[in-house]
């Protein structure tokens, strides 16, 4: 009977250590920025950067979608961004304007086990802009939906000389801004029972609350002391890139809990821990394009162009012949779409599918020059991504490695659209070769030389400190009638290519990408941790090839109804299998 007894409570310890999780997908909250043409604020782009790290799929939506609670439930974590950067539209559209119903989704969401970020003033004001405080400038549960759910009773105090004390994660344990530039801020003055501060502002003589984290039903609500902190330095914000990384990071733990043996997935097939999407725009001699091809055919490289019916139909029936060679929309008449109304950009698209008798799936505006009504027509039409919005984090933060739906908007519509963004580098071909057009000099060997040195140079410096850190996906932008030049102006795509395959990169098309991400979005996964044994369960809707796990370490035995690797790659042990339907992996460490 003893020994009976001694084996359940074994057992009941054993359970009690179990640790179960789903791993997270992201909600994050934004219009879009700039001309409301697809870019998004730099602190989104970080943002989707830091959950890519960990195999964490990101949709970007507007604030609507807080008024469909069943769209809410797809998703674990949500980011509330509240500063205007994020938010290019009139001002209601920021989510310091919420509705009551809006926040009491919210609350419900986070009671049923979502983990909510959010600035300090979200929900302050009613869409019609009344201001919420009561008249001793307080915010509360009388007039504020959120007030239990961030478990605070904020009051609106001067905060010009204010500044942060050390946080209990460490992530800003230097941080010393005063907030000059942002004199009046509400500040937590009450504290709930279950609202735990990590952090702390000071105006010298008291100190008030500033991160919180609340513990409200199942799940966390975690309320920032301006959302600044996660806007980066270079863009007006607080904190360097690496202090928003460990914070989203952070997110991911609260979410899932402290993990002994973590599992993430890893968004590229196969354990490739980048990706890279060789793509030409159409231009130049029908020599030009033999080259191009020939180097394509010579390393087996997938590759898109993107087309026009200004071909010449030698070179049409060129690459329509080729199977390493897939061709995509490129417009009728190489128009500027900033220029062209709703019916004239949508003619643009049909003309040039009717020219080519091909139902194109990829895109790429001319001058790379997007516009709203061109995002638009393509989600209507239903291409799956466009790549025309380009990286450049060398010199700032534009565009993201990382694919993401593009959020639009025109006046006082807005609209997140599935269609994803393949963003590509900023300088192609044409930036460094664009001397052969200067009919006034001979670009002669010498010249060539220099300036593929400095491709080579930029190439290079962009996979290695842009892409490689961020696990994403490097796009290139050519064009024959400049890389295609000669063997001179061609030698530092083919030595970054040399390079790409010893680097553990996953070299695949643009439409293979984009279908895989889609793909990758529907995938649930849950985890549950028990002692040394890790059983994973994913649910996945279509079939996706090479899905790949990052394990802790190498599991000692594996378990599972499918044929399965495991690989070592960059010091780091993957499980590697082809994911379908319901399926079950249970690891031993």
């Amino acid at each position: 009977m003893k020994s009976k007894i001694l084996v359940l409570l074994f057992l009941l310890s054993f359970s009690l250590n179990a640790q179960v999780y789903q791993l997270p997908k992201v909600l994050f909250l934004t219009t879009g920025d700039g001309a409301g043409r697809g870019t998004i604020s730099d602190g989104a782009v970080l943002a989707l950067q830091s959950f890519n790290k960990l195999g964490i799929f990101v949709r970007l939506e507007n604030k609507s979608v807080l008024l469909e609670p069943e769209v809410l439930k797809q998703y674990q974590i949500i980011i509330a961004p509240t500063i205007r950067s994020y938010h290019d539209l009139p001002l209601p559209e920021a989510l310091t304007f919420l509705s009551d119903a809006e926040m009491q989704n919210l609350s419900e969401w986070v009671k049923n086990g979502g983990v909510l970020v959010a600035g300090e003033n979200i929900g302050r004001n009613t869409p019609n802009r009344k201001d919420r405080l009561t008249a001793k400038r307080v915010l509360d549960k009388t007039t504020w939906a959120l007030s239990e759910c961030f478990g605070v009773e904020m009051k609106e105090m001067n905060t010009g000389a204010f500044t942060m004390q050390a946080d209990k994660n460490g992530i800003w344990n230097d941080i010393n801004n005063a907030f000059v530039k942002l004199a009046w801020r509400l500040v937590p003055v009450k504290l709930a029972k279950t609202a735990k501060v990590y952090m702390n502002q000071t105006d010298g003589r008291q100190s008030y609350p500033a991160l919180i984290v609340n513990d409200y039903g199942s799940g966390k609500a975690v309320l920032l002391p301006t959302f600044r902190l996660l806007h980066p330095l270079s863009d007006g914000g607080l904190s360097t890139g690496k202090q928003i990384d460990l914070f989203y990071h952070w997110v991911v733990d609260l979410s899932t809990g402290i993990k002994h043996y973590p599992v993430y997935v890893n968004p590229w097939k196969d354990a490739h821990t980048t990706a890279y999407c060789q793509t030409f725009d159409d231009g130049g001699t029908p020599e030009q394009y033999q080259r191009i091809v020939k180097f394509i055919n010579d390393n087996k490289l997938p590759t898109v162009f993107f087309v026009t019916p200004h071909i010449r139909k030698d070179v049409q029936a060129l690459l329509q012949k080729e199977n390493r060679i897939s061709l995509q929309g490129h417009s009728f008449n190489h128009p500027d779409f900033r220029k062209l109304n709703y019916g004239q950009t949508l003619n643009e698209f049909l003309l040039n599918r009717n020219y080519w008798h091909k139902h194109f799936t990829g895109f790429r505006f001319p001058y790379v020059s997007n516009s709203f009504w061109g995002m638009y027509v393509l989600n209507k039409l239903g291409f799956t991504y466009e790549t025309s919005i380009a990286v450049n984090h060398l010199e700032f933060i534009r565009g993201s490695v990382v694919p993401y739906n593009i959020p639009v908007f025109k006046d006082d519509f807005f609209v997140s659209l599935d269609l994803l963004e393949l963003s590509q580098i900023f300088h192609s071909d044409w930036y460094f070769y664009q001397k052969v057009l200067d009919k006034k000099i001979t670009y002669n060997a010498e010249m060539q030389k220099k300036d593929a040195k400095r491709f080579k140079a930029y190439l290079f410096r962009y996979f290695n400190e842009v892409v490689k850190p961020n696990k994403g996906v490097m796009v290139y932008l050519g064009h024959p009638m400049y890389s295609g030049i000669n063997e001179i102006t061609l030698q530092p795509l083919q030595e970054l290519i040399d390079y790409l395959k010893t680097q553990n990169v996953w070299i695949a098309s643009a439409n293979t990408v984009a279908e895989r991400w889609n793909r990758l979005k529907d995938l649930k996964v849950f985890v549950n941790e028990q002692g040394k044994r890790v059983s994973i369960e994913i649910d996945s809707p279509e079939k996706i090839e090479g899905l790949s796990f990052k394990l802790p370490q190498k599991p000692k035995k594996v378990n599972t109804a499918v044929p399965y690797r495991i690989v070592k790659k960059e010091k780091h042990y993957y499980l590697i299998f082809d994911a379908g339907g319901n399926q079950k992996v249970d690891l031993q460490f």
